[in-house]
């Protein structure tokens, strides 16, 4: 009869503790300003970015106001190779082709993935959230080296390596965002510079009104001088 019911009390407690869900990380309070952007660099076929991918294929959209995941495929795509190694080199890391590798902000770097490294990855995104000096030092690569990578959301990543994941979104929403981050500075370039112009012209135009009514000045006074002395003369 004992065994039973250890039987049964051991049954209850696997379901028990199958339903029970993990704590969430508690979340920040919400800023009005840029999303964290988590960089994910792989390899097709790559284990340990298989891990990353399944391990986030069902939670990024609950972090989805705090972080974004951008997934660059490394070994078969030569620019986003490039990318991997320039940042690389900038946060000191071996420059290979080694993957999983992830990076957050300027201060938080990672080889690999481990059991742990998704809570980690989690908590590491969250804070740079919250950091007022957040630097995005792959977006500094990415302007500092001239290169248009090719990103993957976590979605079609993960769809990639055969991983179903909840709801999809757009490469655009990624790959646009230093489009238009380059657009709006060639666009901010190009308003700066017809501001200039108007000045310079604007300037110009007075020196140019300016030596005109001092000519027609001078003449009227040299007339005026002139006819001043001819009527003398005459008297």
């Amino acid at each position: 009869m004992k065994k039973y019911i250890v039987l049964l009390v051991s049954i209850f407690g696997v379901l028990f503790a199958s339903n029970v869900k993990a704590e969430k990380i508690e979340l920040p309070e919400k800023k009005d300003h840029e999303i964290v952007k988590v960089y994910l660099f792989r390899g097709a076929g790559c284990s340990h970015c298989y891990d990353f991918l399944t391990y986030f294929s069902d939670k990024f959209k609950d972090y989805e106001d705090y972080f974004q995941i951008a997934a660059y495929e490394s070994w078969n795509n030569s620019t986003n190779q490039k990318l991997m190694l320039a940042v690389k080199k900038l946060v000191g890391e071996s420059e290979d082709a080694s993957v999983p590798f992830i990076v957050i902000g300027n201060d938080y770097k990672l080889m690999g993935f481990g059991a742990n490294s998704g809570e980690e990855i989690i908590k590491a995104a969250l804070k740079a959230y919250q950091d007022e000096n957040y630097t995005d030092i792959v977006k500094k690569a990415i302007e500092d080296n001239n290169l248009t990578p090719t990103a993957e959301t976590i979605a079609q990543a993960a769809n990639d390596e055969g991983i179903s994941v909840k709801e999809e979104y757009t490469t655009t929403d990624i790959n646009n965002n230093y489009s238009n981050q380059k657009a709006e500075k060639k666009s901010d370039g190009v308003i700066v510079g017809i501001v200039f112009a108007v000045i310079l012209l604007g300037f110009g135009g007075l020196v140019f009104i300016s030596s005109r009514y001092n000519e027609e000045v001078f003449s009227s006074i040299n007339y005026n001088i002139k006819y001043t002395f001819s009527a003398i003369s005459r008297s």
